[in-house]
């Protein structure tokens, strides 16, 4: 129990720590299937579960982001699952306040019989966008931190090794469909406070490659805690257009590179039929600019799962 506080300490500190994150549960790959070590990876759940996730964060010029989830977990034998997820985003900050439906998430997961101590699962699944990344502010379009979606059908696969302590992921995400259809320039809203964000008028956001390692503090019939590290390498730099200048993307420099950050969970199983979940990240590393909105100076999501 002593653990378990100290864990809340850190993650409700983090944000004094002047740092920034990348804010993963966004884009959406690092909490899918089995990249998430929970109650819902183990015999510690049922055949299937409803998750309702609470994720909040701040992100850039300290823009409040909450993004609410619904979750569907179906595990149709030791061998197969499915996963679909839902998430909606409300943003509040110096340019206004916005709110929408985000992403749908289907995920199927294979775990192949294993005959060892570790077991190794394979996830294929997609992202689907509800918002195409167009919110405004009054006619003024608002830049890609209010946004409930980055706006793109994303391709996203996993493969996870775990025992029962150690779980090591490596995962792609590859967008599909291009630009999104935000059209935010600093020069729309003349202010010194727009001037701080990144343009993404028709914004281009490349892949992200994923690799995590967690390892289980302990693990009871009610409890599981675990740590981890999380780094996320964003392997090329994002482009923007601006009508003024041409038609040409132009390159967000800094946009690439690596972001890695430190992870904390606790589960809690007080009764069959439903548990209760936390989870945190702090940053370690960050890339120079992030103009996909997905910066956070912290994050923490609360989460309740019900079982049946």
């Amino acid at each position: 129990m002593r653990l378990f506080i100290l864990i809340l300490i850190i993650i409700f500190l983090a944000p004094s720590a002047n740092v920034q994150a990348q804010g993963c549960s966004d884009a959406g790959f690092c909490t899918l299937g089995s990249l998430k070590r929970s109650v819902a990876d183990t015999a510690f759940t049922k055949r299937q579960s409803i998750a309702i996730v609470f994720a909040n964060g701040i992100g850039d010029e300290s823009v409040y982001v909450f993004t609410p989830a619904i979750q569907y977990d179906l595990r149709f034998n030791q061998h197969w699952a499915l996963q679909a997820k839902v998430t909606a985003n409300h943003a509040s900050g110096n340019l206004g306040s916005a709110f929408g439906f985000g992403d749908a998430f289907l995920s199927g997961i294979f775990s192949p019989k294993s005959k060892g101590k570790w077991v190794i699962s394979f996830l294929l699944g997609g992202k689907f966008p509800l918002n195409l990344g167009d919110i405004k502010q009054g006619n003024k379009p608002l830049p890609m931190q209010y946004q409930s979606s980055l706006g793109t059908i994303d391709v996203i696969a996993s493969i996870t090794v775990a025992n029962k302590q150690w779980l090591f992921a490596a995962a792609v995400q590859q967008p599909l469909t291009g630009i999104n259809r935000n059209t935010f320039l600093p020069i729309y809203w003349g202010t010194t406070a727009a001037a701080k964000y990144a343009p993404s008028n028709d914004f281009n956001r490349k892949a992200d490659f994923l690799v995590s390692a967690n390892y289980e503090l302990f693990h009871t019939k009610k409890w599981k805690v675990n740590t981890g590290l999380l780094g996320i390498y964003h392997v090329a730099t994002d482009t923007y257009i601006d009508g003024n200048i041409g038609n040409q993307p132009i390159h967000l420099i800094g946009s690439d590179g690596l972001t890695l950050n430190g992870t904390f969970a606790a589960w809690y199983k007080p009764a069959t039929k439903w548990s209760f979940g936390i989870t945190g990240g702090v940053p370690f590393v960050v890339r120079t600019i992030r103009p996909d909105g997905l910066t956070r100076s912290f994050v923490l999501s609360p989460e309740i799962i019900f079982h049946f």
